[in-house]
């Protein structure tokens, strides 16, 4: 179902019209923009700068000729606790998919210095910050998976305020977020555990075989050979394992809608 151009195009001229419209646009445009800073794979990389400006315009416009009217503040302190709640709102929802690929990045750092690949580190686009090349290249497969599966569009849908049903400037945090975003980020340590966890254990093997190797034949350099060895079982074990740790991605991704849901039931519906 599709748009009405002619709607879509006088909505600015109404806008000008009603203080109440204008208020839930600007509101709307906090929101997008800064769930658009947090997202991965849309809003995290600083150079698109150039994409990232107009779709947050557009889906702020598009999103207030539906949004329900927010409540015109009456004072300073409301006008600023209600761009405050959107701010909030914009970072939680961008915050539960990034939390989810962190837990992958976390993993691969874990499995990368493990191997012996932390001496040869990348700078982290996204971040800034020098990470492991492994850790990159899970993490931004990670993202590919995210959005094959279409999980920003159930981003954008929650930001949209669920085709209107959210009222802006209304969402509080509660401890059901606050109990919610803590979850999300100890499943970071336990989605790293599970994921380095095939790597950690062939090290491990690997150093106790290289170290029987040692004391069995003390000519023999063990650090020579250890080097390349475990570098090597670690990438064959991480290839391996892909296959299974794409299945459990998908899984994760898609507990992610359910946590959106989750997140905005702090905010006030508009009612029927």
């Amino acid at each position: 179902m599709g748009l009405d151009s002619s709607a879509v195009l006088g909505f600015p001229v109404e806008m000008l019209q009603r203080l109440d419209l204008i208020w839930t646009f600007i509101l709307l445009l906090i929101r997008f923009g800064v769930m658009f800073l947090v997202l991965p794979g849309i809003g995290s990389v600083s150079k698109m700068g150039t994409i990232k400006t107009p779709a947050v315009f557009i889906m702020a416009l598009t999103a207030t000729t539906s949004s329900a009217p927010a409540v015109l503040p009456a004072d300073w302190s409301l006008l600023i606790a209600q761009a405050s709640s959107e701010a909030l709102l914009g970072f939680g929802l961008g915050l539960i998919p990034y939390l989810v690929i962190s837990g992958v990045q976390t993993g691969a750092q874990v499995a990368s210095t493990t191997m012996g690949l932390g001496m040869s580190t990348l700078i982290d686009p996204t971040t800034g910050q020098q990470t492991s090349d492994m850790s990159i290249i899970l993490g931004d497969l990670m993202i590919i998976i995210f959005l094959f599966l279409g999980g920003h569009h159930a981003v954008i849908y929650a930001a949209a305020g669920l085709g209107g049903q959210i009222i802006p400037g209304t969402y509080l945090v509660t401890a059901n977020s606050i109990d919610l975003l803590a979850r999300e980020t100890g499943a970071i340590f336990k989605v790293g555990l599970l994921i380095s966890a095939p790597v950690l254990v062939a090290l491990l093997l690997t150093n106790f075989v290289m170290g029987l190797i040692s004391k069995a034949v003390p000519t023999v350099n063990i650090f020579i050979i250890s080097f390349p060895l475990t570098i090597g079982i670690g990438l064959i074990i991480f290839l391996l394992a892909l296959p299974d740790i794409a299945i459990f991605m998908e899984r994760q991704f898609a507990g992610v809608e359910e946590h959106l849901l989750m997140l905005i039931r702090d905010a006030t519906l508009k009612s029927s």
